[in-house]
């Protein structure tokens, strides 16, 4: 709901009063154009606004083995304005609009199957006081609310069936399948700063509360069967104190979660408190080690069961039929959280202006009553399965006992004048654990990624030019997806202050790959082959 954007004083230069750009880019694979145009003005110093506008339209890319991928082309509208009024020295309003209207084809064994239009749109406003005279006053409030609306029209007729009876049913072409999804939230938080006993204190204090209302319908069948219609509310409140002392500090922070979610038939809620605990230790003072801090971090989470986890029940109305089972008793997720590592930064250390940053962490994450989705048979009188049309099975979001989540990360980069260089790793692995004992590695967790990346710059650092390499490591509980390697290269030239000339080659070796996250573990979608990227950006201000 909350996330930032460019405000008009990022684009602006300090002695301008307006600005513009125009952006066009061309990609080869899907052989897609992108264009954009953004503008800002100031009306006076306390008082500017900014707009952009992007369209897109690409079509079916190719994958690394050279086949098109049906269904991958789009288009896409999409625009923002953003306005910053400042009404006191000390106070900030920012008042927003985000929007895209967006639009593709889904396909089924590469046949087209469904016409799709989705249109969102999201208004923002956040104000924040802050006054350095009175330290216990830095004040935020945000607000939004989002609309979302995705309508699916079928191209050709399908068989399917009844998600009420289960018997088999067509549907016809042009059959609609309707989303509509309204989302409000607020955010209130308070930061007082001061000092006790030679102790800096940084207490910050706040609540916020998100509310869904989704409405979903359309022909018996049809897709929006998967998402059923319901209210949800989150909302918590919370309490953080961030403690400065020397080489100490120390991070300590509660807070209070609450959910209820409802629809015609059914109803449940859940709260609960979960703390939060970081010390960071920087012990040393001498010139080559003064950057180097350790710390530790206990937190814990929680996440509240969606509508569809929970609420969703009818016959499977694609492909084969079967019930699933909604499960009003379903538990919110409980994650805990330990988190240890070392942050480094030290300038001039081969030569005067270059710097070195390093962060390494080792994260382990249990989460309690994991929910995920199991098949029930209605062969066990145990398991409230009933036989019912179609495979005797059903479907249903269970807790497990628990997933454990564990891993690796490491950002590294050292830039001086002439390049850069960087090294980057992000190592996971998760695996369930039922009430039972039995141990299933988990498949829905990214891939494992070690990314080296360098650049070199020149005429004046005025051109860029540089390569990556990543390896992907599977995960172990996906059994369609494999291990690949990507290589890329990329270039910039600021030929003026006002032109920018931007070039970048994916996938150089057309390699065929999936995201294990695209798909299932029973589906594959591979991902673009080569890809070259051409892009010129054009700035004009006064």
């Amino acid at each position: 709901m909350f996330f930032d954007t460019k405000d008009a004083e990022d684009f602006l230069k300090p002695e301008e009063t307006w600005a513009a750009s125009i952006t066009g880019r061309y990609e080869t694979n899907g052989k897609g154009w992108t264009t954009s145009a953004s503008g800002a003005y100031r009306f006076n110093e306390n008082w500017d606004a900014l707009g952009n506008i992007v369209y897109r339209d690409y079509g079916d890319y190719k994958n690394g083995g050279g086949n098109t991928v049906a269904g991958t082309g789009f288009d896409v509208l999409s625009g923002l304005l953003k306005t910053t009024i400042r009404p006191s020295e000390n106070s900030e309003l920012k008042l927003g609009w985000v929007g895209s209207s967006d639009g593709w084809t889904e396909t089924s064994r590469g046949v087209p199957a469904n016409d799709v239009d989705l249109k969102s749109n999201t208004f923002t406003a956040r104000y924040n006081i802050a006054d350095d005279a009175r330290s216990w006053l830095d004040l935020h409030i945000n607000a939004s609310y989002n609309k979302t609306v995705l309508d699916l029209t079928t191209l050709v007729p399908q068989n399917r069936f009844d998600p009420v009876t289960g018997l088999p049913v067509v549907l016809p072409a042009g059959s609609l399948s309707t989303f509509d999804v309204g989302t409000t939230g607020i955010d209130i938080w308070n930061t007082s700063r001061f000092e006790t006993a030679g102790i800096a204190h940084e207490l910050t204090y706040g609540g916020d509360w998100v509310g869904d209302d989704v409405e979903t319908g359309g022909t018996a069948g049809g897709d929006s069967f998967y998402t059923p219609s319901g209210k949800r509310n989150v909302s918590g409140a919370y309490i953080q104190d961030k403690l400065t002392w020397e080489w100490l500090e120390v991070i300590t922070g509660l807070r209070y979660d609450n959910y209820s979610l409802k629809d015609s038939e059914h109803e449940t809620s859940g709260d609960r408190l979960s703390p939060r605990v970081t010390v960071g230790v920087s012990p040393f003072e001498s010139a080559g080690l003064a950057g180097l801090q350790f710390y530790g971090t206990y937190a814990e989470g929680y996440r509240s069961p969606s509508l569809t986890e929970t609420l969703i029940s009818g016959n499977h109305p694609a492909g084969v039929t079967f019930p699933f089972l909604p499960n009003p008793n379903l538990k919110p997720e409980t994650g805990k959280t330990v988190e240890f590592g070392v942050n480094y930064k030290q300038n001039d250390i081969l030569e005067a202006g270059d710097a070195l940053r390093l962060k390494a962490a080792y994260f382990n994450n249990n989460v309690e009553d994991y929910i995920d989705g199991v098949t029930l048979s209605a062969f066990d009188p145990t398991s409230g399965c009933p036989f019912g049309p179609g495979i005797p099975i059903c479907f249903q979001y269970q807790n497990f006992a628990k997933a454990k989540i564990n891993g690796f990360e490491l950002e590294s980069v050292y830039d001086a004048g002439w390049g850069y260089a960087g090294l980057s790793a992000s190592i996971i692995n998760g695996h369930t654990i039922s009430y039972e004992g039995e141990r299933a590695d988990l498949a829905s967790i990214p891939s494992s990624q070690v990314t080296a990346q360098l650049g070199l710059r020149f005429l004046e650092d005025k051109l860029t030019v540089g390569g990556e390499v990543q390896y992907n490591g599977k995960p172990k509980g996906n059994p369609v997806a494999k291990d690949y390697t990507l290589v890329n290269a990329f270039a910039s030239y600021q030929a003026t202050d006002n032109l920018k000339v931007d070039f970048r080659a994916d996938n150089l070796f057309d390699v065929k790959y999936t995201n294990p996250l695209n798909g299932s573990s029973t589906a594959v979608i591979y991902e673009p082959g080569i890809t070259l990227k051409l892009a010129a950006t054009m700035r004009f201000g006064g």
